[in-house]
């Protein structure tokens, strides 16, 4: 009789989530990574998008590609919208459900403000992507330069 292999599922594939699931790569696990993007993103280059020193592509990477390597991992696209602690299960948008042994969460970061929530209005957030589309067309349509707001 086998042994069931030890099942651990990542949500969130940002820095938290590849490395956790790039480490479990010699193990002797099957690992789940659960994203809403297909995709990682790497934050930190984002102005160099903006400013047009980088293309969008040049700092994110399909999350297959990432790890199409790693035997033990699938990637799952989806939204998790419950998580069932003792009958360790998680629930996606679309219903599924995926059993897990070890649970790993690296859903991310978010602003914070320090109590000074009129700044939000003011932050870039995803704002680097459209000032990037912005300074491009900025060559080719002058009177569209400022619409990024």
């Amino acid at each position: 009789m086998s042994e069931k292999m030890h099942r651990v599922v990542i949500i969130g594939s940002g820095f938290g989530g590849l490395w956790a699931t790039r480490g479990l790569a010699s193990c002797p696990v099957q690992v789940t990574l659960i994203d809403r993007a297909n995709h990682h993103l790497f934050q930190p280059l984002l102005y160099q998008v903006a400013t047009v020193g980088l293309s969008a592509p040049d700092i994110s990477a399909p999350l297959r590609h990432i790890l199409r390597h790693q035997r033990n991992v699938e990637v799952h696209l989806g939204n998790v919208t419950s998580i069932d602690v003792i009958g360790k299960s998680i629930t996606t948008g679309d219903d599924a459900q995926v059993s897990y042994d070890t649970l790993i969460l690296a859903t991310g970061a978010t602003h914070v403000y320090f109590g000074n929530d009129a700044w939000h209005r003011m932050r870039l957030g995803s704002r680097p992507l459209l000032m990037h589309s912005t300074f491009v067309s900025a060559f080719f349509t002058p009177s569209n330069a400022l619409s990024w707001r």
